[in-house]
């Protein structure tokens, strides 16, 4: 991964140093990809590591979310958009049944693993590889129902995989990985085509299956539905009921702001207990008061009398560890007031893209979605539970400094904070919150300019 100087003027000014930080140190920005150029370079080194051309290279961004954590598997709406930043997957074909894979990301690399497509079952393989693996797999069972994505008997792959999102980085990484590697074999498999959003819809579902099933991770189809059914320039408005989207322009929502993404250098894993006790925790709540979804628990258009007459009605049901599968009580309630503020959030910034703001709302529409994502923040930590100290200081630091807001993205326990930046406070801002972590002690963060970008697809097939 390569870092560069700040696209923001002014940016490469020394740091003045309080609090104990070295002076004259610059904050560390995350270059967005020249992919063409990489395209090159993978091609030349996919020919030096399997001594054939490979049939091209795709590639699959991760993603940002506006808000939506924790509730994609609860029915709620999600408001995700792909990145610039990806993972790129060189492939060529195998008639032997076997997939042989190579990662370039150096905390990963053990140079090629074979995998045996007949051995790839629920937990197995594990790892890296079994996101790439579990891809092949979930597709083999999409194509019962879509014999057009039909795998050939045998078929295996060689595959080079190299990734410009920073891992465990709470930018769906992960989802990146099995995005690129389902769109390597459907390329494989049907030749180059243009895919449609509803042949999307079903790769997207076949990678979630993919994440739960083979790697054990509790996810909810949200990062895959970004990877690939997103459009350049535009918000994603996911409703997780059905998984029907809406693609709404984003400029209207942040103008005069820049997004920018803050790598706490954390990494995190949804396939640990943590994340998957919250899931737990939330689907408990809601088989006790009668949901098969928390979703339904809300009217169509919701606000905060409705979050708060469910919230009541949970308390007067006073619940005991045995109505919810032994689960503790005060913690199933915080993350039903975390599900249902975070649903609730979720409506006001879809009603901000559909209709914009009032002319009575301080700030217009920047303003309230700053103010949304320091709720959401303040959700994830005290409701959720998933934030941790770096995070916690970056916001804080952050709106010290005239951010409009900010929170942390992806599923937590580590990860990324996403902070919406006045245009002429980006500097100050950056400086501030690279001062601050430094002054204690904790892992250098990093920082990537957010902007919506194109879905997954084939970069290339002749890259030389």
């Amino acid at each position: 991964m390569t870092t560069y100087r700040s696209p923001f003027p002014g940016l490469d000014a020394p740091a003045s140093g309080p609090g104990g930080a070295p002076e004259g140190l610059k904050p560390i920005w995350i270059e967005h990809p020249d992919l063409e150029a990489m395209g090159r370079r993978g091609f030349r080194r996919f020919r030096n590591e399997f001594d054939r051309e490979p049939e091209g290279i795709w590639m699959a961004p991760g993603r940002a979310n506006l808000n939506g954590e924790h509730i994609d598997f609860l029915g709620g709406r999600c408001l995700p958009m792909a990145l610039p930043y990806g993972t790129l997957v060189a492939a060529a074909p195998r008639t032997d049944g076997l997939l042989r894979m190579r990662t370039l990301e150096p905390t990963l690399d053990s140079g090629i693993v074979e995998v045996p497509v007949d051995s790839i079952v629920p937990g197995t393989p594990e790892g890296w590889t079994g996101y790439v693996a579990g891809a092949l797999w979930a597709l083999r069972i999409a194509a019962e129902s879509h014999p057009e994505l039909a795998v050939p008997e045998n078929f295996g792959a060689d595959l080079l995989i190299r990734s410009t999102l920073p891992v465990g980085g709470g930018l769906s990484s992960s989802a990146a990985l099995e995005c690129a590697a389902i769109l390597a074999f459907v390329g494989m498999i049907t030749g180059p085509r243009d895919l449609d959003d509803d042949t999307r819809a079903v790769l997207a579902h076949a990678c979630m299956m993919a994440e739960v099933q083979v790697v054990g991770a509790a996810t909810g189809g949200l990062d895959q539905t970004a990877s690939l059914r997103s459009l350049p320039g535009h918000v994603l408005s996911l409703d997780c009921r059905d998984f029907s989207i809406t693609h709404h322009p984003i400029a209207p929502l942040v103008e005069g702001h820049r997004l920018v993404g803050v790598d706490t250098s954390t990494p995190h894993w949804l396939g640990g207990d943590d994340f998957s006790s919250r899931r737990k925790d939330a689907e408990a709540a809601a088989r006790f008061l009668g949901a098969e979804r928390l979703r339904d628990l809300l009217p169509e258009s919701p606000d905060a009398e409705d979050v708060e007459a469910v919230l009541a009605r949970w308390d007067a049901a006073d619940p005991r560890p045995a109505d919810l599968d032994g689960r503790d009580v005060a913690g199933c309630r915080r993350r039903l007031r975390h599900a249902l503020t975070e649903m609730l959030r979720s409506e006001r910034i879809d009603a901000l893209l559909r209709h914009g703001a009032p002319d009575s709302v301080p700030g217009g529409a920047p303003g309230e979605l700053g103010r949304i994502l320091t709720e959401g923040h303040a959700s994830m930590r005290d409701d959720a539970e998933a934030s941790f100290a770096t995070a916690d200081l970056i916001v804080e630091t952050a709106l010290a400094h005239s951010a409009a807001g900010a929170r942390l993205i992806g599923g937590g326990f580590g990860g990324s904070v996403l902070a919406l930046l006045p245009m002429n406070k980006v500097d100050a801002v950056v400086q501030a919150v690279d001062r601050a972590v430094l002054a204690e002690g904790l892992p250098r963060p990093r920082f990537l300019c957010i902007e919506a970008s194109a879905p997954g697809a084939q970069l290339c097939r002749n890259c030389d």
